[in-house]
């Protein structure tokens, strides 16, 4: 039995040891594995950490990028708005410079005509310009040429001078004398010399003149010239008197009983003596309002001119701000769009790096889920082994606890032992075969439960592992999939971003054609102003050539009026081929004389002309002003009345539906409407009233009883209340006509329209009272004294709780 035992604690500790053997081997496995997934663990921990940074950085790149091509759109706007307020200002410089330059050319044009007119003394009679034009020796030159004036002084001294403006100045009387040699030799005509040596002149000292009311000042006053000329200018101006108006005039001559020349501002003259000439006169036509104007024109010129630079100047400061502006904009423009291209690449960086943290995220949830299963299926492990050594112990030292008891046992046995030891030997060989057979079954039992067990650890490990790998080979393809869509993005992008540049290359090559057509328009512009400017200075020259041929022309029909009494068409209907010119002159001659056998002229001819033509003129004027303001008022009178055929149109449906309506719940049925007598005319023609009461054929209102022209007169006047509401209305007894039965109507309708209108009702019926809100009576107890009596309906209804 002992031995027994110690076979099976024997058997029991190989059990053991080999389990202890099977355990350290699968630890060795797991603790390999264990390493390799703490590896790997910690490498992509370090990979995910790097990741991590650059994810960040990327991040902080991309929002950077970002504010990057919103400061650039910001700057882009702002270049924008300040290019097109460049812009406006270049277009309103070249437009002010356009204008200024014309104005410019006009002006000039304006004083090359006056000055060649001053030049050529236009104006002046032929006399005066041929002795002028010749440069006689000791001609100064007219006296209109010799002094100058303020403008507002212009008129009154040309009519005080009159003729005196085309007296020419001279030295002495021989200068005078070789003048007028001169003018019978040629045949010039006739002029008036002023002799600086003969001509005297001296002031009006009249006392207390300039105190008058009116007075303005003595006309030699009010002329500047050369003190050399204070003689002649005394002798045609000293004694005469500048006023403000003819009634200041007036009273002057009279005061001073007409002993002096008065002339007013305007041009009207009182001579002495008390002959008054006076009538209009032109502000511009004179010779001294043409130096006068002459002068302004040159001081505008000037100042043109400046102005012109200035403008000039501001118009090239604005170009070259707007190219300026122009070139901000288009560096802003590339600046935005790489700060784009910036953003679109670090968003795809940014995508990639979020599907890279994800994955090595779940990698890294994955491997340390497996590590804590290592290390847990380890640390059973390690509590089998342990508790494998501790069975073995126990085992060997029950073995051996065995065999000492089996040693003292057969230390005292005999004879019987000896035969019996080899019965013994030979049962306890298949014993011990028998025990080693069954702990050797049980052993390869518990190493196939063991092995059971291992192996369906194992499989789970491997199902994991494999589920593992499966997400893993998921992920890695979905992972390769964004990856692909990624490049192919990047692709697109990349295609998109070449055909943006070549499409950016073609909108240069563009711009920089359309900046050579622009330079080119550019110079073709200035070219087309220069010509411009050439042809305004060409039709400048023509207008001035026509404006002297016209002055020379009208200079030949007034002489051939003045000489002949002809005009242009009566001239041309008696003009006859000549000749020879010897035979004209001297029939020029007859006829010269047939005209001084005729007699003397009628002298004030041209003034009773003018003075009929000016008047003429005004009443056409008038005229035409006249039927002017005619035509604009029938215009507003026929906008008007078009407007008010509209307006009364549309009143006048909306009343008859009003009406239509009223008069079927008035009546209680039949039918009513408002006619026009003639629709083409609506404003004149009258309406005619057509009313059907139930029962009864359609009538005109005159054709029905007096109760019923009231009651449709009521109706109507109801129908308008409901078109145009006021807030207030009083009727006057206006239901007289009416029975009890449409009384009582007439004042339920009314009482209807009283959430819009208020209603003052006077009367005597009984169904208009019984509707009202407040009665008030008139009563005369005593003779002369009226009193009110006042009766709240509403108050009295509550008060006897009445509905």
């Amino acid at each position: 039995a002992l031995r027994g035992r110690e076979a099976m604690a024997v058997a029991a500790a190989a059990d053991a040891k080999a389990e202890t053997a099977a355990l350290a081997a699968e630890n060795g496995q797991l603790e390999e594995r264990r390493s390799a997934v703490e590896a790997e663990k910690a490498a992509i921990e370090e990979q995910l950490e790097e990741t991590q940074k650059e994810a960040k950085a990327n991040r902080r790149a991309l929002e950077d990028a970002r504010d990057d091509a919103q400061a650039a759109a910001n700057i882009i706007a702002g270049h924008s708005l300040r290019m097109e307020e460049r812009e406006k200002k270049a277009a309103a410089a070249a437009d002010r410079r356009m204008k200024l330059t014309m104005d410019a050319g006009a002006l000039e044009n304006r004083i090359r005509l006056l000055t060649e007119m001053e030049k050529d003394y236009e104006g002046f009679s032929k006399a005066v310009k041929l002795v002028c034009q010749n440069n006689l020796r000791g001609v100064h030159g007219p006296v209109a040429g010799l002094m100058k004036t303020d403008q507002q002084y212009t008129v009154a001294i040309e009519i005080a001078l009159g003729a005196g403006l085309q007296n020419i100045v001279v030295d002495r009387e021989e200068d005078a004398k070789a003048a007028i040699g001169y003018l019978k030799q040629r045949d010039g005509g006739r002029a008036t010399f002023l002799p600086l040596t003969a001509i005297r002149g001296e002031e009006l000292r009249q006392n207390g003149v300039e105190r008058e009311l009116g007075f303005v000042g003595i006309a030699s006053r009010l002329v500047s010239f050369d003190p050399r000329y204070q003689n002649i200018f005394q002798n045609l101006l000293g004694r005469t008197v500048i006023v403000e108006d003819l009634d200041c005039g007036i009273t002057l001559a009279r005061k001073y009983h007409n002993a002096f020349r008065i002339v007013t501002l305007d041009g009207q003259v009182i001579n002495r003596g008390g002959s008054m000439t006076g009538g209009s006169a032109s502000r511009n036509a004179g010779v001294l309002s043409r130096a006068a104007e002459l002068e302004k024109l040159h001081g505008r010129s000037a100042e043109m001119r400046e102005r012109l630079e200035a403008v000039k100047r501001e118009e090239e400061q604005v170009q070259r701000d707007l190219s300026a502006a122009r070139y901000d904009l288009e560096t802003a423009e590339g600046q935005r769009r790489q700060a784009e291209d910036e953003v679109l690449r670090l968003e795809g960086a940014k995508n990639y790096f979020d599907i890279l943290l994800k994955s090595l995220g779940g990698n890294l949830e994955n491997l340390t889920g497996e590590l804590e299963s290592l290390t847990g299926h380890l640390e059973e492990n390690r509590q089998r082994k342990d508790r494998a050594e501790q069975t073995v112990a126990q085992q060997e030292a029950e073995a051996a606890k065995y065999r000492e008891q089996a040693g003292q046992a057969l230390s005292g046995q005999s004879e019987l032992l000896a035969q019996s030891s080899a019965l013994s030997e030979e049962v306890t060989a298949r014993k011990e075969e028998l025990a080693a057979l069954t702990a050797e079954r049980d052993a390869a039992l518990q190493r196939s439960a063991d092995l059971r067990r291992l192996a369906a650890e194992l499989t789970g490990d491997r199902r994991q592992k494999e589920e593992t790998l499966g997400n893993y080979q998921e992920a890695i393809e979905k992972a390769q999939a964004e990856i692909a869509r990624r490049r192919e993005d990047m692709g697109a992008l990349n295609q998109r971003r070449q055909s943006c540049q070549e499409r950016l290359s073609a909108l240069n090559e563009e711009k920089m054609a359309l900046e050579a057509r622009r330079t080119a328009q550019n110079k073709a512009s200035q070219e087309m102003n220069e010509n411009l400017l050439n042809l305004e200075r060409s039709a400048s020259r023509l207008e001035q050539k026509l404006a002297t041929s016209g002055m020379e022309e009208k200079q030949i029909i007034d002489r051939l009026w003045e000489h002949y009494e002809l005009s242009h068409s009566d001239a041309q209907a008696q003009r006859i081929e000549l000749e020879s010119v010897p035979k004209a002159a001297r029939r020029i001659g007859e006829l010269k004389k047939g005209i001084a056998a005729l007699g003397t002229p009628n002298i004030g001819a041209i003034e009773e002309y003018e003075r009929v033509n000016t008047r003429y003129t005004y009443l056409t004027d008038q005229r035409d002003d006249v039927e002017k303001a005619k035509g604009e008022l029938e215009t507003i009178i026929g906008g008007i009345t078009g407007e008010m055929t509209r307006i009364f149109a549309e009143q006048f449906q909306l009343l008859n539906e009003s009406f239509q309506a009223t008069f079927l719940e008035m009546f209680g049925g039949g039918q009513a409407q408002l006619e026009l007598e003639d629709e083409t005319d609506i404003l004149n023609c009258g309406i005619e009233i057509k009313a059907q009461p139930p029962g009864k054929t359609l009538k005109t209102i005159s054709l029905l009883s007096g109760g019923e022209k009231a009651f449709v007169a009521i109706a109507l006047y109801f129908s308008i209340l409901k078109v145009h509401p006021t807030p207030f209305c009083v009727m006057d007894e206006i239901e007289a006509a009416l029975d009890d039965v449409n009384v009582t109507r007439y004042a339920r309708y009314m009482r209807a329209l009283t959430g819009k209108t208020q209603f003052i009702v006077i009367t005597h019926r009984r169904g208009t009272m019984e509707e009202a809100d407040v009665l008030y009576g008139v009563t005369m107890q005593e003779k002369g004294v009226s009193k009110i009596l006042t009766i709240n309906l509403n108050d009295m209804a509550k008060e006897l709780d009445i509905q």
